[in-house]
């Protein structure tokens, strides 16, 4: 996993949660928390990061609720855009691994 994907995850995150609705991305910890619970249907815990993105997918925000307490990190690229994986039919989001974040970078 590169070194900026890695600075991104809780050392605990096994699983990703990406949403694929865009999101404010000025949306605190209160009101993440309360997004995974009540329209992923996810409730937040150590072993599960969630990312989030805005519309023009140049802006990934990660929720993580990691023992030591609730986090956000915004990471936003300077051109071009995240590429979102597609989600199981029916869901507005997609599971994956840590190791697959690398895939959200273009090269």
């Amino acid at each position: 996993m590169n070194s900026i994907v890695a600075s991104l995850l809780p050392s605990s995150a096994t699983r990703v949660v990406v949403y694929l609705e865009p999101i404010n991305m000025s949306f605190g910890d209160v009101r993440l928390r309360q997004l995974c619970r009540d329209v992923l249907g996810i409730e937040p815990d150590p072993s599960t990061a969630f990312l989030f993105t805005n519309k023009q997918r140049n802006c990934l925000l990660l929720y993580s609720a990691p023992s030591s307490g609730d986090r956000t990190l915004l990471k936003k690229l300077e051109r071009g855009a995240f590429l979102l994986p597609v989600p199981e039919q029916g869901k507005n989001y997609a599971l994956i691994r840590p190791a697959a974040l690398t895939r959200l970078f273009r090269s």
